[in-house]
């Protein structure tokens, strides 16, 4: 769905931190690997953006990378956050936020993924210990059903 993904630098040193941990080792070296690729391109902040962080940081439910992505945000059309809190402070500064889950959705819904593969990536976070609320993972996937009862109907 995107040419290139841009990460703040705060983020990479937490996700590839995973490589010293038996639980984090397999998805850090997948993104390790996309740094290198120059699929993912991990950004700094720029020197005005250090007050954003700051500010964003005292509100107890941002944590530091998230501060970071909230701060560069108005560099992007699209920020990534998972968190709820962060999802909800980005929108409220007007930032067009979606969450991991709502990707992959996209991704099938505009045809790039199929169901059984967007099964999958719903197995595979939870393997890498994203947690999913069971509620909202039968939302997802009844979403995903009405698209995919859709494409039958319409074929």
């Amino acid at each position: 769905m995107f040419d290139t993904v841009y990460i703040a630098s705060a983020v990479a040193k937490e996700i590839l931190r995973g490589k010293d941990l038996s639980y984090g080792f397999a998805s850090a070296m997948e993104v390790e690997d996309a740094i290198d690729a120059e699929w993912i391109k991990v950004e700094e902040l720029e020197t005005d953006e250090h007050d954003g962080t700051e500010k964003y940081s005292r509100d107890p439910g941002i944590h530091h990378g998230e501060a970071d992505v909230l701060a560069m945000g108005h560099r992007f059309d699209l920020l990534v956050l998972d968190d709820r809190g962060a999802r909800a402070f980005a929108k409220a500064l007007g930032f067009d936020v979606v969450g991991t889950i709502g990707l992959i959705l996209q991704a099938y819904d505009v045809g790039l993924i199929s169901f059984a593969e967007f099964e999958e990536c719903l197995d595979d976070l939870e393997y890498y210990d994203f947690w999913l609320h069971p509620h909202l993972k039968r939302r997802i996937i009844a979403e995903a059903e009405c698209i995919k009862m859709t494409r039958e109907h319409d074929d």
